[in-house]
């Protein structure tokens, strides 16, 4: 999975966390080792917003790492997913199938996490439901029988002399 943060985004929130320690300097490897700790999943709006709820609730001599990032970005997500309740009528409301029950929960869950809403999400988690189809893999095609009997086969054996039995090893 490729991040969904660009670096560049990266170095603004790490910009971002400096600038409530007195704007304390940090070079190119700093920021890239901060955009290589967070989590793929993490967004830009995410990133920052957690960035403002870390120092709007801590003192300022604690420092925000890339994993105060992560944990406040997957509560983020988990906070916007509907409850499991309104999974269930969104899917009796779309007419969703227990066959594409997995599909459309999927997908919903993904496009909610990541701030779309709730019924845009669900337009799309209908349609990747209807477009799923799920077929029966095809049976193989049966293979020709082979005998791999000296003279291709029982009956020729005793007719064969030892030599052309044995492939000339006798």
């Amino acid at each position: 999975m490729s991040k969904r943060i660009k670096y560049s985004e990266a170095a603004l929130v790490y910009a971002k966390i400096m600038s409530h320690h007195g704007n304390a300097p940090f070079d190119d490897t700093d920021a890239q080792q901060f955009w290589h700790e967070l989590d793929d999943r993490v967004n830009p709006q995410d990133a920052l917003a957690a960035v403002e709820q870390f120092y709007g609730s801590h003192p300022g001599t604690d420092w925000m790492r890339s994993g105060d990032v992560n944990i406040l970005t997957k509560r983020m997500r988990a906070a916007r997913i509907p409850e499991q309740a309104q999974i269930g009528r969104l899917m009796d409301q779309a007419g969703i199938s227990s066959d594409q029950a997995l599909a459309y929960r999927r997908r919903l869950i993904r496009e909610t996490e990541q701030g779309t809403p709730v019924q845009e999400a669900h337009e799309l988690a209908v349609e990747a439901a209807h477009r799923q189809a799920i077929e029966a893999p095809k049976p193989a095609k049966p293979r020709p029988k082979r005998h791999y009997f000296a003279g291709r086969g029982q009956e020729q054996i005793g007719a064969m002399s030892l030599k052309e039995t044995l492939g000339g090893a006798a």
